[in-house]
């Protein structure tokens, strides 16, 4: 007999940051995580976490998600499908989707386990490795731009490729960050610079990337919306960086306008936010007929099994081992297991399912 859902499990936890974060209009006191469980019949547990920026995901999954799914036989791809007509009135895009992705992430764990192997394995890799990108770097009171380029340096010369440093809204102190981060990166390493949306119009980003000065960028990441698609391909065509687009994007239509409207270098692709590994996938696949690698965003514990499937996919991770955690992004703190980071690439764990534990003392339930 076929197993079923007996339970999903939902919790929030909120880890506060040493300092504020200011990207844009935001500011970031305190990182936010919604994460699920879903156990079968059979005690086989499921996980994902994500980050909730904030929103209500785990009442959603809670409201939503959960009461579509809980005595179902655990088939990611069949279940997302009933979700999302269930929720067609809402859940098209947005909170509604991440949610999804939460449960759609741990079904896949779930059924990687059933099948005794890694996720990345159950979906076809042959190797458990892909490259990875490096948060270094994002605008800190108190830490002049030659203080954060030395941060990016360091990381550089510990052998990773690709180093991303956060937009400093003082263009001056930019040039200074980047002109310095340039001058010390070892040969092959490059620098990508996150708008975090913060431009209006492909005119505004024009005008203040040319105060920049002259330093190359791998990319420049989410100068605009990315339902902005003209705007974006305005800045491709005109400015002198590439652009990669797409975090936080929760439909798969965003990125064939994109595609279509010739906006892309790379695409950014978020598990969580897409709605989990099934529509992730999918994505992916687009990308390929396009010629486009994928970055994905954050959550490597997840994305280095999708990421193993497609050459020239990267993953992205703050630093995990900087004494006192993570003053960027403490994902790390919920769990344990996920990549090994070695020289620049990401190596997954050979247990079955995705190869990690939530630390569920973290989450309010």
């Amino acid at each position: 007999m076929m197993s079923r859902i007996r339970v999903i499990r939902v919790g929030t936890a909120t880890l506060p940051l040493p300092a504020p974060l200011r990207l844009g209009q935001m500011t970031i006191q305190e990182r936010e995580y919604a994460a699920v469980e879903v156990e079968t019949d059979d005690g086989i547990i499921g996980k994902a976490y994500c980050l909730t920026r904030n929103g209500p995901v785990a009442a959603c999954v809670e409201r939503l998600i959960a009461p579509v799914i809980v005595g179902r036989q655990p088939d990611a791809e069949a279940l997302w499908d009933d979700c999302s007509r269930a929720n067609v009135a809402v859940g098209r895009t947005g909170l509604v989707v991440k949610a999804l992705g939460l449960v759609d992430v741990a079904l896949w764990d779930i059924a990687a386990q059933v099948a005794g192997v890694p996720l990345w394995q159950h979906l076809g890799a042959s190797a458990p490795t892909a490259p990875v990108m490096m948060v270094a770097a994002y605008p800190i009171a108190g830490r002049d731009p030659e203080s954060l380029a030395e941060d990016v340096i360091r990381y550089a010369r510990a052998g990773y490729g690709l180093l991303k440093i956060a937009r400093d809204p003082d263009p001056a102190r930019m040039r200074r960050l980047l002109e310095h981060a340039a001058a010390g990166l070892p040969d092959g390493a490059r620098l990508v610079v996150d708008g975090g949306y913060v431009w209006r119009s492909s005119d505004e980003a024009l005008a203040e990337v040319a105060l920049w000065g002259a330093t190359p960028l791998a990319w420049l990441e989410d100068p605009l919306v990315p339902e902005d698609a003209e705007g974006c391909a305005a800045i491709r065509r005109l400015g002198p960086y590439p652009v990669g687009v797409g975090d936080e994007v929760s439909h798969i239509g965003t990125f064939r306008a994109l595609l279509d409207a010739d906006a892309l270098d790379v695409l950014r692709l978020d598990v969580l936010a897409i709605g989990g590994v099934t529509p992730a996938r999918r994505a992916q696949a687009l990308a390929v007929e396009h010629n486009v690698p994928v970055s994905f965003h954050v959550y490597p514990e997840v994305s280095i099994h999708l990421a193993a499937c497609t050459p020239g996919s990267l993953v992205e991770t703050f630093d995990p081992d900087l004494p006192g955690g993570n003053p960027l992004d403490p994902a790390h703190r919920l769990s344990t297991g996920g990549p090994a980071f070695v020289e620049g690439m990401a190596v997954a764990r050979d247990g079955p399912g995705l190869g990690f534990d939530l630390d569920w003392s973290l989450f309010l339930r």
